[in-house]
């Protein structure tokens, strides 16, 4: 990923403060750990030996404090906060938080078949709490994709610097663009699912890079931060727990396939080329060395994976299956049949094999990584069935293959379930929000020295 924008954001910064970029990555972390709450200079400079995170613990001296939140304020990174807060001897202190002068944009791409659907635009705070705008649009191609971002991101900021304008304030500094897909992303690229080698990675970090630095409306390039849906959600679950775990494991049961989100050490780890934690890939649906399949792809459980490969996860679990095992209707439909029709039992059967198949996946995932819990979103329908319906046996089977893990232990909160907003904008929000996290995150590990670039003479590492 090209982070020479960050960079330069970064070495004015280091100029105006005359502290290394590592502190002020420092304090911008402790300030996020925190948001949207606000913090103090105190706070930020004590660390906390017991934090999860490294760049939490050590304590930094107060004056070299001062000097960092005083560029970053400048910069508009930083802002006081409005709540007083109070030190443990009962001194005031006061509040910090992220700059209201910085937005991001977060998009969400719906992708299927590997080709996109449509495109969510969100322009979000700093903090990513506060929506300031939003667009959406159809796309069936990523050139369009990539043409519809950039209009969207546009758009949207002249909304609100007009607004902002009519009361006297200043225009939005862009930190960046997110964008997240639903597919594997690497280095900035769509990767494809399958094996077919006539397919080739979509270079939609670089598309949208080239056409936000041709926008003369910018005054300085727009960072572009292209990741995976469920990555994206794996970086907002960190920031919207505060880091309370350092090892954790976050999974998306969407309509058409399951994806997974590695976070280890308070990162999110990608692997070697994109595609860690690929849960529904995973196969679960017969023994070692059999294949109980015909060649040919069939409907519902017989089905192919979208890779071409038979039993895995994403022939059983998701929405879809189950619901051409019953010839059509929707999930809402299918989920609800309950002891009066004489389709339950078997619609009990369906649920429960595709929730067991996500649950075994889950339990070698829990063996394999041993995260200290497992978020799971889930559509409203399946995280929250009505009592008495087929579609509890789901979650109940998943529940029941999770709990059986070795690694799992006796936790009895260690799968946490989180269902997926009721519509569909809302839905594309969600990930759109956590699209915009990841840019600020992306920041953050860059002034930190933690994303492998090389940019500049004082960066050693391999570049990225």
């Amino acid at each position: 990923m090209n982070h020479e924008q960050f960079q330069d954001m970064l070495d004015e910064l280091v100029g105006q403060s005359g502290v290394g970029q590592e502190v002020l990555g420092d304090v911008l972390a402790r300030t996020s750990l925190r948001a949207p709450e606000e913090t103090s200079r105190v706070e930020i400079s004590a660390g906390n030996p017991r934090a999860r995170r490294p760049v939490d613990q050590r304590a930094i001296p107060q004056g070299t404090v001062s000097k960092a939140v005083k560029a970053l304020k400048e910069q508009g990174l930083l802002e006081d906060g409005e709540k007083l807060l109070w030190s443990p001897d009962g001194r005031t202190l006061s509040p910090l938080r992220l700059g209201s002068l910085y937005a991001t944009a977060g998009v969400k791409v719906v992708a299927a078949s590997e080709q996109p659907r449509q495109v969510t635009t969100a322009l979000l705070g700093l903090d990513s709490s506060r929506v300031l705008n939003t667009a959406h649009d159809a796309a069936d191609t990523w050139d369009q994709v990539a043409d519809l971002i950039h209009q969207h991101v546009t758009s949207l900021k002249t909304a609100c610097d007009q607004d902002r304008s009519s009361r006297g304030l200043p225009p939005l500094r862009m930190l960046g663009v997110g964008v997240e897909v639903s597919a594997p992303v690497y280095k900035g690229k769509v990767m494809p699912l399958s094996r077919d080698r006539s397919r080739h990675p979509v270079p939609l970090a670089e598309k949208l890079h080239r056409l936000f630095e041709a926008d003369p409306g910018f005054d300085r390039p727009v960072p572009v931060i292209a990741e995976n849906d469920v990555n994206a959600l794996a970086v907002l679950a960190i920031h919207q727990i505060h880091y309370a775990v350092p090892d954790l494991v976050v999974v998306g049961v969407f309509d058409e396939g399951v994806g997974g989100g590695l976070v280890m050490d308070g990162r999110v780890r990608r692997g070697g080329n994109g595609r860690a934690m690929e849960i529904g890939h995973l196969a679960v649906g017969f023994p070692l060395g059999q294949d109980p399949y015909s060649s040919s792809a069939g409907t519902g459980f017989k089905a192919r994976c979208s890779c071409g490969q038979l039993g895995h996860v994403d022939t059983l679990a998701p929405p879809c299956r189950i619901v051409e095992e019953f010839g059509g209707g929707t999930l809402e439909q299918v989920s609800e049949i309950n002891a009066l029709d004489p389709e339950f039992q078997r619609a009990q059967q369906v649920f429960a094999r595709a929730g067991a198949a996500l649950g075994r996946a889950l339990a070698h995932v829990s063996n394999t990584v041993n995260p200290s819990s497992i978020i799971m979103y889930l559509p409203a329908t399946l995280a929250e069935p009505k009592p008495d319906t087929a579609g509890t046996a789901y979650l109940g089977a998943a529940r029941q293959e999770v709990t059986r893990a070795f690694a799992a232990g006796d936790q009895p909160d260690y799968l946490k379930i989180r269902p997926f907003p009721a519509s569909p904008h809302d839905v594309a929000l969600l990930g759109a929000q956590a699209a915009a996290v990841c840019v600020l995150e992306s920041f953050i590990e860059h002034a930190l020295r933690l994303d492998g670039c090389k940019t500049g003479s004082r960066r050693t590492t391999a570049s990225s």
